[in-house]
């Protein structure tokens, strides 16, 4: 097996602490499916990369009815072991938050499709799960964004307002006064804003559409086979695909990397930055579910847009909690370790600390004990859970892709006739893919992308590339301020929240890591 962990070639680096997720997935037979069988020397279509967006190409192309006849999947470790494996759990559309930062950079029209195109993403993928009787912990409920400062609370508004103004948002409950706390259940809340969501299994989800795609036919999948470069063929109109085990022919190859695309396409360092995020597993609330009855919607808890946790309970009551990558007081060494990081192998003891803590003392009837929380973690470093009653069972790390502009690449590759790209979704997949991935599948099928239903922002052009790699350029010429400027390390580090805040009272605010719309 060949994995690189030089920083300027980001491959995934081997498997190390499993999520609650590929715990749940340890029997079934997609897990390391095909690795030792030999691959074959020629393909129609290669895609790279087993994630959901890769699955769910797959089986776009599958179904089509012009389909190729053979698609072959690489997959570098287990299937689904990036961050569609990894992540916190939930289908969560943005309602309103992320107009703000997506009309700086796109516009006010474009804007407004982004979040509308989320929505569709819900209800596609709530409609794919029921008509598939997909066991995925499918869970459609209410979200809460619950705003924990003034200031966040003051974001909020701004960008609920803009959205208002321009379409309505009638999908969005807003809680004031004592509606907050009483609502939510989370005695600090400001505000919150509630709308229609989801939480899952996204590593059943992903396995489901795998199995999908392989009763089509023609479909063959090879785990533990990273590709380690996509050059020209010898043959006209094709692409030679090197992987560890040897090197096969495609006349179209996909690229369904996220945050590991740059290894293979050098067009692209420095447009998507891998960028590590951490889950915990919590059990069940030690007071019992007398005490604290079930939690019935999601959450993201914001203290500031780069300060935030995420939270959902499963059906089996236990609770998947999404940390913070910015907090005050977060050491600067360990800020500044998230950026252009690949090691998933093993979770951030601060981090974890960080939103244990916290979940305790926002829901301090639920009976979890942070008190503990230094020795907790230290039991759980090596992924096994947690033998005592402070609730804190294991923590878990994730490699999502952040883009300068916020929203992914879709298409085809400026340059490079037949290659294609699926990647960079700034950790907000779940809420873009099963509109994205079928769009990328009609255009590997010759549809040209401005027909199909994505935003035209998401589409990989050589404008948009030229457009990223100037600002970059400018960025990085300009001389260092004192303090850091809220738009270029925004812009660079918070894209989807980036938004001119320059006097927040927050130690990483100006030049804290990426907040993801969870």
């Amino acid at each position: 097996m060949v994995f690189n962990n030089d920083k300027s070639q980001p491959f995934p680096v081997p498997l190390g602490i499993l999520s609650v997720w590929q715990r749940s997935t340890r029997d079934d037979p997609l897990v390391n499916m095909g690795r030792d069988e030999p691959l074959p020397e020629e393909a129609d279509v290669v895609i790279i990369g087993s994630g959901l967006c890769g699955a769910v190409t797959a089986l776009s192309l599958l179904t089509s009815e012009d389909r190729p006849k053979t698609v072959v999947m690489l997959e570098a470790r287990e299937a689904c072991s990036g961050a569609s494996g990894r992540n916190a759990g939930h289908c969560r559309p943005d309602a309103y938050r992320g107009f703000t930062a997506f009309s700086r950079k796109h516009g006010e029209q474009d804007a407004m499709e982004i979040l509308k195109s989320e929505r569709t993403v819900y209800e596609l993928v709530d409609t794919f799960v029921k008509k598939h009787n997909i066991e995925c912990e499918w869970t459609p409920r209410p979200t809460y964004e619950v705003c924990l400062s003034n200031e966040f609370q003051a974001y909020s508004n701004l960008a609920y307002d803009n959205v208002v103004k321009r379409r309505g948002a009638q999908e969005v409950k807003v809680h004031d006064g004592d509606s907050a706390p009483t609502t939510t259940r989370v005695g600090a809340a400001q505000k919150a804003f509630e709308w229609p969501a989801a939480t899952l299994n996204p590593a059943k989800l992903c396995y489901a559409v795998h199995r999908l795609a392989l009763e089509q036919g023609g479909y063959n999948v090879y785990t533990h086979t990273p590709a380690v470069s996509v050059t020209e063929s010898e043959v006209e109109e094709s692409w030679k695909v090197n992987t560890s085990r040897g090197s096969l022919r495609a006349r179209k190859v996909i690229h369904a990397t996220n945050a590991y695309v740059s290894a293979l396409l050098p067009e692209l360092k420095g447009l998507v930055t891998p960028t590590k995020a951490q889950a915990i597993k919590l059990s069940v609330p030690p007071a019992g579910l007398e005490s604290f009855p079930r939690l019935e919607g999601s959450y993201s808890l914001r203290y500031l847009p780069e300060h935030f946790y995420s939270v959902a309970q499963r059906p089996d009551n236990s609770i998947v909690l999404g940390t913070s990558r910015g907090w005050t007081g977060m050491p600067k060494a360990l800020q500044e370790s998230l950026a252009n990081n690949v090691d998933d192998s093993a979770p951030m003891d601060e981090v974890t600390k960080n939103a244990f803590s916290t979940f305790s003392k926002l829901f301090p009837s639920a009976g979890y004990d942070a008190s503990q929380a230094a020795a907790t973690v230290e039991q759980t470093r090596s992924g096994s859970e947690a033998r005592n009653s402070t609730g804190l069972e294991y923590a878990w790390s994730g490699i999502i892709g952040v883009t300068t502009d916020s929203v992914p690449f879709i298409g085809e590759i400026p340059g490079k006739a037949g290659q294609y790209v699926g990647a960079g979704f700034n950790g907000h997949g779940m809420a873009r893919i099963f509109l994205c991935a079928p769009a990328l599948a009609r255009i590997v099928l010759g549809e040209r992308i401005e027909d199909t239903d994505i935003p035209q922002a998401f589409a990989i052009t050589s404008e948009r590339l030229e457009k990223l790699k100037e600002t970059i350029q400018q960025t990085a010429s300009s001389p260092v301020p004192d303090k850091p400027s809220s738009v270029t390390m925004k812009e660079l580090q918070d894209p989807l929240e980036a938004i001119d805040l320059p006097e927040l009272p927050f130690e990483g605010g100006q030049n804290g890591p990426l907040a993801i719309a969870a």
